[in-house]
């Protein structure tokens, strides 16, 4: 939103809400190609549906990856013409519960509600029940799909099996994720997390066809919408390069799966040689759920050939050889300059902030009347221009800045961290306490924890997870180039409203002038 942050999107922050039967046009300069999307940021809305795609497209004088992918002539203007329509796939997951009512049952049980009835692609899909022999313990099914982790949490318990929906039973949920504060799991009604009913809803078919050509080519931009899940994607038998990364040419890497959390955007370049049916499968990596569903690609005739995944349905590789994406390998095609010394630095500390629903960024939760349309007052328009707390910090244009995010709760679980405005490097990440006061001194100390030359570049990144015994910490770093509030925060839709977020005053000299319009509706 470079120059109209009034069209951000986030209520109590850039703009009043939209009220029921009311209308609010966004209007924004298309300063960046790639792929996007938009959603609600109101409790709920985004859970309920209200999302959808942005492709921004390149001007016809930005440099591309292809050539890296081949070098014959032929080849390069398929690819041409394929990235030039890419197919927009929006994964999603879905409840059969409104976001209201998953929210009353979550405070009412005191507890997050982790699990989903399904995985939707552009808003299709079906409630597919898993084997229950596959939902038990190894010890009990030689066809088991929990892992490791999943089984222990079983055998620790003295539990033998998920529930049919295939999540964990709501008593070891609250167990598992709430242990220092009173849940009542018994509040959960069943269909939420114990029955599982299957359903037969559309299938999204992605349609190639086939010419004189010896090879087809699609592109594919797949936009992660999802509320609470992360998870791992791929084609059976094909392995896509992945070229852009958040709306960004990378360096294209060819991978058989990559994985996808809240917020993520993967452009990926499908060669496809042989006329076939082929599922494009999306499996949950949560261990609170086993949740697998797929769209396809039909690639001239379909055929009912039994293709070979390289994925199993908790999301872990089929085959050693599979290839899954690597961040840390992610080298930007325009990789940008960074400074060696930042001119700022927030140390943030992650805690849980009561019940598994409730967090803070940065030690205090973000008030929640806020986000909740309850305040009276919008950041854009009355800035605190001297607010520098746990939850606003407040810097001048153009400064570099670090932030240090620190898991000071342990254990904690990976957290996707999204920042609005403009996008971060990722520039560092160790295991254990963050010990020294800024960058500068933890690269002298651990410089093989640090990336300063070619640090993959992201709208948002997710933190490593903390163990009861090792805390975490990851550094990003962003150029205060775009005065105005952005939000910076967890992805989760429940972290999001429980409060993980802190909002970031940038440019606080420069600030934007709201045109009347915006301000008055």
């Amino acid at each position: 939103m470079k120059g109209s942050p009034w069209s951000d999107g986030v209520p109590g922050v850039t703009q009043k809400p939209i009220p029921p039967k009311g209308s609010f046009t966004y209007k924004f300069k298309a300063t960046q190609y790639g792929s996007y999307w938009y959603h609600g940021h109101q409790l709920g809305h985004m859970e309920d549906g209200l999302l959808g795609a942005i492709v921004i497209h390149p001007k016809k004088d930005q440099a591309t990856p292809f050539s890296k992918i081949t070098s014959e002539a032929s080849e390069l203007k398929a690819i041409a013409a394929a990235v030039a329509d890419p197919y927009p796939l929006v994964i999603s997951d879905w409840r059969h519960r409104t976001a209201d009512e998953i929210v009353k049952i979550t405070h009412d049980a005191g507890m997050e509600i982790p699990c989903f009835d399904a995985i939707l692609f552009n808003g299709k899909g079906s409630v597919n029940c898993l084997d229950p022999n596959k939902l038990k313990h190894p010890n009990a099914s030689s066809t088991s799909l929990l892992t490791p982790q999943q089984a222990l949490v079983l055998a620790t318990n003295n539990v033998t099996s998920f529930t049919s929906k295939g999540c964990l039973p709501p008593q070891l949920i609250a167990k598992t994720i709430s242990p220092k504060f009173p849940t009542f799991p018994e509040k959960i009604p069943a269909d939420v997390l114990e029955q599982c009913k299957p359903t037969n809803g559309p299938q999204e078919t992605i349609e190639v066809k086939k010419g004189k050509e010896t090879a087809a080519y699609i592109a594919i931009d797949v936009i992660g919408a999802l509320s609470l899940i992360t998870g791992v994607c791929s084609i059976d038998e094909h392995e896509p390069w992945v070229y852009a990364v958040d709306g960004e040419f990378i360096v294209p890497q060819k991978v058989s799966a990559f994985q996808i959390t809240n917020g993520d955007r993967f452009s990926i370049l499908v060669k496809l040689t042989t006329e076939g049916k082929y599922p494009l499968r999306f499996a949950s990596t949560q261990n609170s759920q086993i949740l697998v569903s797929a769209a396809s690609i039909v690639y001239g005739k379909a055929g009912s050939k039994t293709t070979t995944p390289w994925i199993k349905e908790n999301g872990l590789p089929a085959s050693p050889s599979a290839v899954f994406f690597s961040q840390a390998k992610q080298k930007q095609l325009e990789p940008k300059t960074i400074p060696l010394v930042a001119d700022k630095t927030t140390k943030m500390f992650i805690r849980s902030d009561g019940r598994s629903y409730e967090w803070a960024l940065n030690g205090s939760a973000y008030p929640a009347a806020v986000l909740d349309h309850h305040s009276a007052d919008i950041a854009l328009f009355k800035p605190n221009f001297n607010a520098n707390d746990n939850v606003t910090i407040s810097t001048k244009s153009n400064l570099w800045h670090d932030l240090i995010i620190i898991t000071a709760t342990k254990p904690t679980p990976p957290h996707p961290i999204h920042k609005h405005g403009n996008k971060m490097w990722q520039i560092g990440a160790g295991i254990g306490e963050f010990k020294w006061a800024d960058v500068k001194e933890a690269v002298a100390a651990v410089p093989q924890n640090f990336n300063l030359v070619d640090p993959p570049r992201r709208d948002g990144f997710l933190t490593a997870q903390a163990t009861p015994v090792n805390a975490t910490w990851t550094v990003l770093r962003y150029h205060a180039s775009e005065p105005g509030p952005w939000l910076l925060h967890c992805h989760v839709q429940s972290h999001l409203f429980g409060g993980m977020s802190v909002l970031l005053q940038d440019g606080i000299d420069n600030w934007p002038t709201v045109p009347k319009s915006y301000a008055d509706y």
